[in-house]
């Protein structure tokens, strides 16, 4: 019994810190949304593609506006490879789940980061001549990114940022790179925190 008081006692001394920190300043401005919108860069065998949108919606939560759990949605466009008989594309969409930190440097410029798990869902698709078929596909990958930005209100910044996912196409082994992509991505982003 004496030892559970205590545990509990010290669980209470070293929680309440935190506790006042949270009454002090409200931490909902924790939560935030982030939409990202640029150009992606596939480089997958001797494919490279530069000219397809990526777009990005992600929602979470920063601990003390510093390091946290995101979740996120990406397009990541579409490369497509076109050869004197016949054309071969892919379509990637990303959930990805993961953890962000933000960090304010000087004044209200900021640098970020994030990295986690994806989980893809690739459209193959290939066509010769006039006919085509297509083929879904859904695999495991990770995503990480980097970024510099501007809170322009305590709420609201704007931020430049490179992310790059790795995704894979088929069922194929470990071994195997002919289904794999590295897709670089560009974009500036809007981050608002409420």
């Amino acid at each position: 019994m004496n030892k559970t008081l205590m545990a509990a006692a010290l669980a209470v001394v070293a929680v309440a810190p935190f506790a006042a920190k949270a009454d002090e300043a409200s931490q909902l401005d924790n939560f935030f949304v982030a939409g990202n919108l640029g150009q992606s860069n596939y480089r997958l065998g001797g494919a490279s593609d530069k000219t397809d949108v990526f777009q990005n919606v992600r929602f979470g939560w920063r601990w003390n506006g510093i390091v946290g759990a995101e979740i996120g949605y990406a397009y990541l466009g579409k490369v497509k490879n076109n050869f004197d008989f016949a054309s071969v594309s892919a379509k990637p969409r990303v959930g990805q789940v993961g953890l962000t930190a933000k960090y304010n440097f000087y004044n209200n410029w900021y640098v970020t980061g994030h990295g986690g798990y994806l989980r893809s869902r690739t459209t193959g698709a290939v066509t010769v001549g006039d006919v085509s078929a297509t083929q879904k596909s859904w695999n495991n990958g990770w995503y990480a990114g980097a970024g510099v930005g501007y809170d322009i209100t305590r709420n609201v910044s704007l931020a430049l940022n490179y992310d790059n996912y790795h995704v894979k196409y088929d069922r194929g082994s470990a071994d195997d790179l002919s289904g794999k992509a590295n897709v670089a991505t560009y974009s500036a982003s809007v981050e608002v925190r409420f």
